[in-house]
Parts: C-alpha cells; sequence; structure tokens
C-alpha cells in the first residue's frame, strides 16, 4: 500500500478514540498489513520503546519471533488473513517462557467495497488455549470485545431486528440499559428519526453484507437528535444472520460544519461590499454587493473605485504580517461609505468591509446645525439668566411683603368684632373666621365644606340671599338678625385671574351694641324734646302771673312796689336764662338730627 493511501486511512481509523486507555494491547494494519498504530499498553505488554516502528507484515513476524514466541502461530494467523481479509476471529498463541497472548483481530470495511484495514487485540493469559470457535461465545467473546471498543456496539436479530447483545458504552451513548435493550427493537425504543434512512441501511446490508458510515440521525433515550456516522456488517451466530453495528456520533463536527458554512457564507450574503486585497493592492476577492453597489452608483464595475487613496499604510501591514485595522471614509458619487479595513499575517492580505453611512452623515450634519442653534439659544438663555434671578429676587421681596400684609390682615381681621366667610360656586364654606365666631359658638375654619345653612343654623334668608346676589356678580350690604344679635353684613363676589367668579366673600359686623346706643339716644332725645315743650309752657305759665302781681302792686300797694319789682325782675331773670338754655337745646337737637339721624322717628 503506498504512503498517499496510508495517510488517508491513518485518520479514519484513529478517529475511533479512546484505544490508548485500553488495558489490552491494541494494533491497527491497513489492508496488505502495514501498521498504522498501536496502543500504549501495547508497547508495554511487549516492552516496546516510543521509538520502535513497524513497516510490514514480515516485520511484525520478525518481532514476534524476537520476543520468544512461536512464530509458526503468528504466521498461521497472517496466512489465514491474507487468503481469507474478512476473517474474524481469535487465536492463542504460546510464549516459550510459559503462558500464553490470545489474539482476537476482525477488519474494517470500507463504504462501498473492499477493506480498510484490521484490527488486533492482544490479551495476556496464563489459562490453557481457547477454542476457535470463541467468536461465536456471547458470554465470553462478544463480551471482551465489545467492553473493549470505546463505542456503543449492538447486535441484533437480522430477522426480527430485535437486539442479542450490545457493550457497555451502548448505555453511555444511548441512556438505555442493558436490560431496557435486550430484546427490543431500535423501532420499539424509537431509535430512528427517519424510518427511511434505516429501510436503506437494511438494504445495503442484504445486498452487499455490510454498511460503511452512512449518515443518519438517531435518538436516545433523552430524545436528543443526534447526527451519526453507522457502520455495519453480518455476522453469523450459531447459524442464524445477525447485524454488528457500530454508530460514530458526529453531532458536534456537524454543527462546527455548519458553522463554518455560515462563516463561510456571511461574505457572499452580506448586503454590503466586501473586499480582500493582496500586498500589491490587486483584489483578488469581492461579494456580489460589491459590484451591484458600485453599478448603481456609476454604470460601471470598477471595483479600484474602492480603494483609498492612500494604500501605503495598509500594503506595508500586510508585508510586514503585522495585524492591525483601519477605519476611513470615501466617497463614489454622492454616496459616502466608511471602509473598515483589517489587515492579518495569517492569509497576508487585507479584507475591507464598506458600510453606507451617508444617511448618518447627513443626521451627523444637521445635528452640529441644531448644535450651533442650541449653542446661540444658550448664550440667549445665560445673558436672561441674571434678569430672571432679579426677577426673581423682587418676587421673593413681593411675597415677604405679601405674606407680611397677610400676616397684618389677619391679625386685623381675626380682631374684628364680626365673621369673614367664604364659600365657593356651590355656597359650600371655604374658610370662616373672626373673633365674632366665640359668640355664636364655633371655631376658626369649622365646617369646612358644609353650606352656610348647616354651619350657621336659623340664618336670616337676608344674608344667604345677599351670597346668591353675590355669586351673580352683584354686591350688597343689608342688616341682618342672628338670634338676640344684629350684624351689619358686606358681600361680594371673589374672582379669579380670568375675572372668572370662583366664590363669594362675606363679612357680617356685629352691630347690637350700636343698635342699643342708638335707640337709647333716640329715647333721651325725645326725653330732652318733651322737657323743652314743658319748659315753654312752664315759662308761660310764670310769667303771665309775675304780670298780673306787678299791675296790681301798682294799683293798689305802692308801698310795697319796689321790693316786688326787684323780686319780679330776678324771677324774669331766671325765665330768660331758661328760655336761653331751651334755645341752646333745640340747636343741639337740630344738629344731631341733621347730621346722625339721632331723634329722627
Amino acid at each position: 500500500m503506498n504512503e498517499d493511501r496510508l495517510d488517508e486511512l491513518k485518520p479514519v481509523f484513529l478517529a475511533f478514540n479512546g484505544y490508548d486507555t485500553f488495558k489490552d494491547g491494541v494494533l491497527i494494519t491497513s489492508p496488505d498489513l502495514s501498521i498504522l498504530y498501536c496502543s500504549p499498553s501495547f508497547k508495554t505488554l511487549f516492552s516496546l520503546s516510543n521509538h520502535d516502528e513497524f513497516f510490514n507484515g514480515d516485520e511484525m513476524l520478525r518481532f514476534f519471533v524476537d520476543r520468544d514466541l512461536q512464530h509458526e502461530d503468528i504466521l498461521y494467523v497472517l496466512n489465514l488473513v491474507r487468503s481469507n481479509p474478512e476473517w474474524t476471529g481469535s487465536h492463542t498463541i504460546p510464549v516459550r517462557e510459559g503462558g500464553s497472548l490470545l489474539l482476537y483481530s476482525t477488519p474494517f470495511p470500507e463504504p462501498d467495497s473492499g477493506l480498510m484495514g484490521r484490527i488486533w487485540i492482544f490479551k495476556h493469559s496464563s489459562q490453557a488455549s481457547l477454542p476457535d470457535n470463541l467468536l461465536v461465545q456471547p458470554d465470553s467473546l462478544f463480551r471482551t470485545i465489545f467492553d473493549l471498543i470505546p463505542e456503543g456496539i449492538a447486535i441484533s436479530d437480522l430477522t426480527t431486528g430485535r437486539f442479542y447483545e450490545v457493550n457497555e458504552h451502548f448505555s453511555k451513548w444511548w441512556g438505555f440499559s442493558r436490560e431496557e435493550v435486550i430484546g427490543k427493537t431500535a423501532i420499539d425504543l424509537d431509535f430512528w428519526v427517519d424510518i427511511n434512512q434505516r429501510n436503506d441501511v437494511i438494504d445495503r446490508l442484504r445486498q452487499y453484507g455490510y454498511f460503511h458510515l452512512i449518515p443518519v440521525k438517531m435518538r436516545g433515550k433523552d430524545k436528543k437528535i443526534k447526527d451519526i456516522l453507522f457502520s455495519g456488517r453480518t455476522i453469523t451466530i450459531d447459524d442464524k444472520p445477525y447485524m454488528i453495528s457500530i454508530p460514530v456520533d458526529v453531532t458536534n463536527l456537524r454543527q462546527y460544519e455548519e458553522k463554518i458554512l455560515s462563516l463561510a457564507s456571511f461574505i457572499e450574503l452580506n448586503p454590503n461590499p466586501v473586499l480582500e486585497i493582496d500586498v500589491f493592492g490587486n483584489i483578488i476577492m469581492n461579494n456580489e454587493a460589491a459590484g451591484s453597489t458600485l453599478f448603481n452608483l456609476t454604470g460601471n464595475y470598477d471595483l479600484s473605485q474602492y480603494l483609498p487613496e492612500q494604500l501605503d499604510e495598509i500594503l506595508d501591514a500586510i508585508d510586514n504580517e503585522v495585524e492591525k485595522s483601519f477605519v476611513l471614509e470615501i466617497a463614489i458619487q454622492d454616496r459616502i461609505f466608511l471602509e473598515y479595513v483589517y489587515v492579518t499575517n495569517q492569509s497576508h492580505t487585507a479584507r475591507i468591509y464598506l458600510t453606507d453611512i451617508t444617511d448618518r452623515k447627513k443626521i451627523e450634519i444637521e445635528l452640529l446645525r441644531k448644535n450651533e442653534e442650541l449653542g446661540s439659544a444658550y448664550e440667549e438663555i445665560i445673558s436672561t439668566e441674571e434678569e430672571l434671578r432679579q426677577n426673581y429676587d423682587k418676587l421673593i421681596e413681593q411675597e415677604r411683603k405679601l405674606n407680611e400684609n397677610e400676616r397684618k390682615l389677619r391679625m386685623i381681621v381675626d380682631h374684628i368684632p364680626g365673621i369673614v366667610l367664604t364659600t365657593d360656586t356651590t355656597m359650600r364654606l371655604k374658610s370662616i373666621f373672626g373673633a365674632g365666631l366665640e359668640k355664636i359658638g364655633l371655631l376658626p375654619n369649622e365646617g369646612i365644606g358644609k353650606s352656610i345653612e348647616e354651619i350657621i343654623p336659623h340664618a336670616d334668608k337676608e344674608m344667604v340671599h345677599a351670597h346668591h346676589l353675590a355669586l351673580k356678580g352683584m354686591d350688597s350690604s343689608i342688616e341682618a338678625v342672628y338670634g338676640d344679635r344684629n350684624t351689619l353684613l358686606y358681600t361680594s363676589p371673589i374672582y379669579d385671574a380670568q375675572n372668572t367668579i370662583t366664590g363669594t366673600i362675606g363679612i357680617a359686623i356685629d352691630i347690637t351694641e350700636q343698635k342699643t346706643l342708638e335707640k337709647e339716644r333716640k329715647n333721651l332725645l325725645i326725653q330732652l324734646e318733651q322737657n323743652l315743650i314743658e319748659l315753654a309752657v312752664l315759662n308761660d305759665k310764670i310769667r303771665n302771673p309775675l304780670t298780673v302781681i306787678a299791675t296790681l302792686v301798682d294799683m293798689y300797694a305802692p308801698d310795697i312796689e319796689v321790693p316786688i319789682s326787684q323780686c319780679i325782675r330776678e324771677i324774669d331773670d331766671i325765665i330768660s336764662n331758661l328760655d336761653k338754655r331751651w334755645m341752646e337745646s333745640e340747636k343741639t337737637i337740630n344738629f344731631l338730627q341733621k347730621h346722625y339721624g339721632i331723634g329722627n322717628l
């Protein structure tokens, strides 16, 4: 077999990884018995160093003779294999110094025809020679071989499809225990994802006696679907046909291949232009989008228009095998492209990825313009900030004065001998305060949200009517009576900034004492007027008798005229003074009546 063929076969055999961990010696040969691989246990079994090499079957025979093995037995086995390349069996090889080696061998079939090679398993044993038909003893040979091979191997009845035997690795592969599998079919256990694939491998087995590395999809107990390369061949046990099958799980490999294919298709499927240049600046690769985009813009396919004007630094990086990246902008017609240039020292090329950023550039320009406008607006804001601060300071001062005035006003209102109340448009109380509350048994702001009638029971109807008039925009001033108290009520509407009536305000002043004093003054004036009238009558009643007395004295008693006249004059003076006082009292009454209305009935 030539070396090229050996190089092709060696990775295939070694794909069945795990032989390095075998306790028994494993040897893999090509169809012409050239050695491809030997396990560490094999080298330990025959005291080999890691530097020992093998070339062909003759060298292998010489090797066994040199190790005190019966070369006739080795030659016998080699002749069996040469005469029947598909021979599968075992043989016991005596060792001169005592004991023996158990040798097991079986071929690897090719996918279409022929054989790829052969596996040899050596196990040291001190027992007597085993019979040549050991292969058909399932409790010995099958168990030994199956448990050695690190794949999930199974033997099934070719006629019924039922599992006959499985190795230890089968459970690790598929999750089923040996007891769950034996006697059942792959269909019973739902191994096959596509039953047509199962029919295909069975047809190949019946037609050729084997199948090799057929890609199928299978699932285990966990129902996870695996990608499998399936191999099998027919064997005979007790004159009955069986199938021995070996699956190779390539699920991870398939996923990796899909990722590789996806990455490989990324460039071609990329809707943006992608190019690759060599150390001389020549375009050695481009995707379809590069040509179509350029043709739509310019009407030609001159891809050199994508290349930046200054290539020297990029070409130097390619030439010096320096991994480097560049970000550039180029303009083609009225479009602007952003170029990401990646230089890799693995391929000694530079890959260029282009993205159309025309719209983004327009947005950037618009943003810059907006930013300038915002800058101007900011300056205007800064220029007016001081004015706003000053206005704010003024507002604070005005608020302080307003609070001060409100405090003073509240002090005044709280001492008004009356009540101040406000209502909303539904005549519900919003506030009530004043020194007069105490006289009607209320506290400040007691009963907020209630009607006037609820807060002041038996209120004068004129009082409520005055608030209704205020809601219509009319001011009013009336006198009202609540219990034994007299009040003077002023009502007016309350307006908001839009000159809309939002409620009413009423001020009720207690004038009970004033009304009492006024009544007393009227009574006194009436009494004074009556006294003046009586004084005038008395004056006449006194003057008239004095006149009579003076006349009678002059006529009948002149001797006493002097003292009597003196007495009459004194009485007359008293009456004149009384007249004077009477006149002054009358003027006072007229003045009070004229200017203050006191005494008017």
